[in-house]
């Protein structure tokens, strides 16, 4: 390690002297040497799994900002918006408030995120916003918003589509907001930066432009290196970027654009009412399909069905043409609004049209055409139709992989490897297993999980199962360790139904602790909630499996139902599935249980997450005893002790005794 960043780390280092309680720790040492000897090379991608303590951001921020310049930018990709708010406000400042030498860093975020003013200047001489006191504030906000980022509102406005920036409506340099726009003052400052912080939705959105070769079209400037944090997320977010979706409230949106511009226009309002008849007809197969995702087939049946769909998509398309010729032939001389109002109803409706016709007539076998429903929609039940990339190996292997790459990378996270080795993560993302360029770091926790922590996996449970008895014989579980911990638990399940069947059965129970469940409130406010009550008990799925950090006494307990296998009737999963099976490879070792492994340490590592955390892990799956495939994924969870005897369990709570657990498994 290079002196400058040894001078950080070491045991009178600047991260010593600035930071109350610091401890040397060779692990996080040793993540920030892998970084800059992977920085250092060109091209040169480190893999890195650096568990809970380590203190990772630290040490892949030092490494970073070390090598980085406003002509060499180094990007830090992340998943969730939390742990960018704790680079852009604590982690990144505090560098800065030491670093000897002053460095800029800038956040960018997709369009979508920025209020568009030349929208919101149309949208001021419309009816529907004449007194909503809502858009009143709005209004007030663009006069004082120096970023003009819809994070900064302190309420959700429903009408923020109309009026939030959108490639469509963008008219660049040429539009008259162009000095003011938010959007391009916040590319204008990353251009100074020389750390750019970005979420993975975007970097994966602005790698797919550049691979369709698409002039000034890139969303991101010129870079020299990324580090991907929470990198277990990259292939779904590659997939989402590299895929398409329309969802059903797309085309009555835009027709009640072009109604509400039509009131000053000479527009054919039979096309617009048979342009709403054909969406409805289009989408109308879907709407009565009551599940959360569902293959297209399911609802297009019969040897016909799709070539159907394919020729209503081939009307709505020519719909969308006539409209946008039509808009296209308006005299808006004199009219500036109005022209760039017609201008990008005219792009929505050509964007619309592809996207479409992707959806339903594209034919590459690596893509799968599934549905989504969401019941919470403002118009009611909305349907999303997706065309996505089974495997994103192929596309990324020649944007992100490609042998004579320019730009280097790290991903980095606490969950990465399966089975002690990173082999199912190169594969899934299409790293190339003789890369020389690429290098594997695999750093434990500083923990000490064998004082501090205690695995129980019943032994009275049978193995999981959809019959009624079980659901009360895991809540009677449930109870009892509640009793043992005093409260102070996350739930976690595998599925809502299930955390539903059990909150119902737990408020019968009249427990003497606060009980909240996911969907109450927000997440954040969930979280919040938790930690005021010093007994709470949270009910949770999928979000709260990772990315929540209760330090201390308050989360001393957390239950996992069920090993996180995926859903088998998940379109996505099914494909993935069917195309390993093709290829000759075993799906269950290969895809299903890695995934599960990943997901499993991520429940997992809810627990410790300060030096001073203890607590129990209770497993209520005894196919982790039963099973082989059991024993390997035991054997890489953190080594803590492990019993199947609740007297052990509640003998962990009472501070005043050390007795040992009852019983230890092979691991």
């Amino acid at each position: 390690m290079s002196s400058k960043i040894d001078s950080f780390f070491a045991k009178n280092g600047l991260l010593a002297k600035a930071l109350p309680g610091f401890s040397v720790r060779p692990q996080q040492q040793t993540v920030a040497t892998a970084v800059l000897q992977s920085m250092r090379k060109r091209g040169g991608v480190s893999l890195i799994e650096a568990a809970t303590g380590v203190g990772k951001t630290l040490s892949y921020l030092i490494p970073a900002v070390s090598m980085a310049t406003p002509e060499r930018k180094v990007v830090i990709s992340t998943q969730t918006l939390a742990l960018q708010n704790q680079l852009l406000e604590k982690d990144i400042p505090f560098l800065q408030s030491i670093w000897p030498t002053p460095f800029e860093a800038a956040v960018l975020k997709g369009r979508g995120n920025y209020l568009c003013l030349q929208d919101y200047d149309v949208c001021r001489g419309e009816l529907w916003t004449a007194g909503d006191p809502q858009f009143i504030q709005i209004g007030k906000w663009s006069g004082t918003t120096e970023t003009g980022d819809v994070a900064e509102l302190d309420f959700t406005y429903p009408g923020w589509m109309d009026i939030r920036a959108n490639v469509d409506t963008c008219k660049g340099q040429e539009c008259r907001f162009f000095d003011r726009c938010f959007y391009y003052n916040m590319k204008r400052e990353a251009q100074d930066a020389s750390i750019l912080v970005v979420n993975h939705a975007l970097f994966f959105s602005d790698l797919a432009v550049r691979g369709r070769g698409e002039q000034n079209a890139n969303l991101l400037p010129d870079y020299h290196y990324v580090i991907f944090d929470e990198a277990h997320h990259l292939e779904t977010a590659a997939a989402g970027a590299f895929g398409v979706a329309f969802s059903s409230s797309r085309l009555p949106s835009l027709i009640d654009k072009v109604k509400r511009a039509s009131r000053r226009l000479d527009l054919d309002q039979e096309r617009l009412k048979a342009l709403e008849a054909s969406s409805l007809e289009l989408f109308s197969p879907f709407a009565g399909i009551n599940k959360p995702d569902f293959n297209v087939g399911e609802a297009l049946e019969g040897p016909h069905a799709l070539k159907n769909a394919q020729t209503q998509v081939a009307g709505v398309g020519a719909l969308l043409d006539r409209l946008a010729l039509e808009l296209l032939k308006q005299d808006t001389s004199g009219d500036p609004v109005m022209k760039d109002r017609i201008d990008g109803l005219r792009r929505q409706c050509t964007r619309a049209k592809e996207e479409l016709a992707m959806i339903f007539q594209g034919e590459d076998e690596n893509y799968l055409r599934w549905g989504s429903q969401n019941r919470g929609g403002r118009r009611g039940p909305i349907t999303t139709l997706h065309y996505t990339p089974i495997s994103v190996a192929p596309l990324l292997g020649p944007t992100l992989w490609a042998h004579n790459r320019r730009v280097g990378a790290t991903l980095i996270s606490a969950t990465l490897s399966t089975n002690g080795s990173f082999e199912y993560l190169r594969e899934r993302l299409g790293i190339p297993p003789e890369d020389t360029k690429v290098t594997e770091t695999l750093v434990d926790s500083t923990f000490d999980y064998a004082a501090n922590t205690l695995v129980y996996i019943p032994r009275r449970l049978p193995p999981p199962s959809e019959a009624p008895g079980y659901a009360y014989e895991v809540v009677e579980e449930i109870i009892r360790l509640l009793d043992a911990s005093k409260g102070g638990a996350f739930l976690l399940f595998t599925s809502h139904r299930a955390l539903n069947v059990v909150h119902e059965q737990l408020l019968g129970a009249n427990l003497p602790y606060p009980l909240l469940r996911q969907g109450e409130m927000p997440n954040a406010r969930l979280v919040e909630a938790f930690k005021s009550q010093e007994n709470a008990v949270l009910l949770g799925a999928q979000s709260f499996w990772e990315g929540v950090d209760i330090p201390g006494h308050g989360l001393r307990l957390v239950i996992i139902d069920r090993i996180p296998f995926a859903m088998p009737d998940s379109p996505l999963h099914k494909a993935r599935v069917d195309q390993i099976t093709a290829e000759g490879g075993d799906w269950f070792n290969d895809y299903a249980l890695p995934q599960a492994q990943l997901r499993l340490k991520q429940g997992f590592g809810r627990l410790m997450r300060g030096v001073g955390d203890r607590g129990v892990v209770a497993l209520l799956d005894t196919r982790l005893v039963t099973k082989r495939y059991g024993s390997d994924i035991m054997k890489f969870l953190p080594h803590s002790p492990v019993t199947r005897f609740m007297e052990d369990v509640t003998r962990f709570y009472t501070p005043e005794t050390e007795a040992q657990p009852s019983e230890k498994l092979p691991l």
